[in-house]
């Protein structure tokens, strides 16, 4: 469209990109907006500044996973909202390194950051696994005139990576052809077209794995002030995963362990060495990358594995219009109408049902206390449970037996398309994957029918502590899980709840 204020105040490259955009996410358009009690379909302004943005930021906004500083939210767009201010006792320097943390991230991810003076919605793209998220909300923006509001307030969408990547590129594409006849050697557009171009080169996969994986060491305050760029430290880190997985004198199974499978512009199904680390914290120790590294190696099979877990599992992707919890109570109570376990001792015996599987338990000591366990499985690794002994939970033979029905809830549900699984299960794991996992650890050693028989059976009301106390014990779980849980099934209030919660702590 012909720049309404004819280049006045405008660099001529920006000057000829004026136009009209739409960003279209599972039927939405998240560009309408109502002006002054008009409803516009657009959004206008200077185009080449997204293009670019775009452009640049190509590989972390469709392969980069983890949220900056701290897995706080379901979405990027919430997070971003949840952690615009450091911690209150934060002090001056952990701060700053927060808010620049924050800031870089969001520049990579966050469309509104490319808008240049203009008015966009609040987009955000990043990784999730082998799905884009796309998230967005109605975060105000200063100076937005008033009587100015998006149509699409809030909401979210996971997508095949290559829906995401091939409709972009084709865009990105075209308007530089155009502007390329507009303003020809013009030196922006000829930059944009050159990175374009760049994009499809072989050498592109790796750095995509490196970002896929997230693993890149927190950097120190000065390093921050200086503008040290996080991807070179990232591509120090993935070569040293790399190189420690070569060490182990499998070629095979380190090649096994690093397979991908891509496209010209996008990773499409992640590699396990990827899918593992990205779900870890950001400052990975050296000694547990050699640990899950080893375990990857080990249970690599060159023949392709079957097993039972086979007839029963099947790639399932979050359904965000329904609570995480709510889908995991879902999946339990399916999995227990297939299985048909016999229930007559009044609980659940998922050791057994995991070896009757054929998925493989390994003792394995991480420097993260907070992974509780984590998740294997592929056409070539056997399905593979490793229980974290350093964390709390391995102390209790109750919380182990939590996180075996956990962990059997991603082997079973949260594969890939390409059958690859590798997951720590801790708080920088997906937290709406953690929370269906939970759930369904929750419904699966908790079945109505136990509930109630338990229950019948209980010494006392099951809102006294000591009967919850029984109930728990009939059915080899912690009293906290067990209390929840009847919130959940509406069989106890939630002052109930809470008091009960209350005493548990005392």
């Amino acid at each position: 469209m012909p720049d309404p204020d004819k280049g006045a105040g405008a660099d001529p490259s920006d000057a000829a990109s004026w136009g009209a955009i739409q960003f279209w996410v599972n039927g939405q358009n998240l560009c309408a907006h109502v002006d002054q009690g008009e409803v516009l379909q657009n959004a206008h302004w200077y185009m080449l500044p997204l293009l670019e943005w775009f452009a640049e930021n190509w590989n972390p906004l469709l392969h980069e996973e983890k949220l900056p500083n701290r897995n706080i939210a379901e979405t990027a767009a919430e997070a971003l909202e949840l952690t615009r201010n450091a911690p209150p006792l934060a002090g001056e320097a952990e701060t700053v390194s927060w808010e620049e943390e924050r800031y870089e991230w969001r520049a990579r991810h966050a469309i509104r950051t490319a808008r240049s003076g203009g008015l966009l919605p609040n987009i955000v793209i990043r990784r999730l696994r082998d799905l884009i998220e796309i998230s967005w909300n109605d975060e105000p923006l200063a100076g937005t005139p008033g009587g100015f509001g998006y149509s699409c307030t809030n909401g979210a969408a996971l997508l095949p990576p290559e829906a995401v990547a091939q409709p972009l590129y084709e865009v990105l594409v075209a308007s530089t052809d155009y502007l390329s006849k507009v303003a020809p050697n013009n030196e922006r557009i000829l930059r944009l077209r050159s990175v374009l171009e760049g994009l499809q080169a072989p050498a592109e996969e790796d750095k995509r794995l490196e970002w896929l994986a997230g693993l890149r060491e927190t950097m120190p305050l000065t390093g921050r002030l200086h503008g040290a760029i996080p991807e070179q430290e990232m591509h120090s880190r993935w070569s040293q995963i790399v190189a420690s997985l070569k060490d182990m004198d499998d070629a095979a199974a380190a090649n096994e362990a690093l397979a991908t499978t891509s496209g010209p512009l996008v990773i499409t199904g992640s590699c396990h060495v990827a899918l593992m680390f990205s779900s870890m914290s950001p400052t990975v120790t050296d000694n547990d990358v050699r640990t899950i590294g080893a375990a990857l190696v080990g249970q690599y099979t060159p023949q392709p594995v079957t097993h039972e877990l086979d007839s029963l599992s099947r790639s399932t992707p979050l359904d965000l219009t329904v609570p995480p919890w709510e889908q995991g109570y879902d999946l339990a109570e399916l999995i227990h109408a297939e299985l048909n376990l016999d229930l007559a001792a009044g609980w659940v015996d998922v050791a057994t049902l995991i070896s009757r599987l054929g998925i493989v338990v390994l003792n394995r000591r991480l420097d993260d206390p907070k992974i509780r366990a984590c998740g294997i499985v592929g056409i070539h690794h056997r399905p593979t449970v490793i229980q974290n002994t350093s964390s709390s939970f391995y102390a209790f033979s109750n919380a182990r037996r939590f996180s075996l029905a956990h962990e059997l809830c991603h082997l079973l549900f949260d594969q890939s398309n390409a059958k690859r699984l590798a997951i720590a299960s801790g708080p920088w794991a997906p937290r709406g994957l953690e929370q269906r996992a939970n759930a369904f650890a929750a419904m699966f050693l908790m079945p109505p029918d136990l509930v109630e028989r338990a229950i019948a059976d209980a010494p006392d009301p099951i809102h006294d502590l000591s009967g919850a106390s029984a109930i728990a014990s009939r059915l080899r779980v912690s009293r906290r899980s067990l209390i929840e849980h009847l919130y959940n099934l509406t069989l106890m209030s939630e002052a109930e709840r809470d008091e009960l919660l209350q005493l548990e702590q005392e």
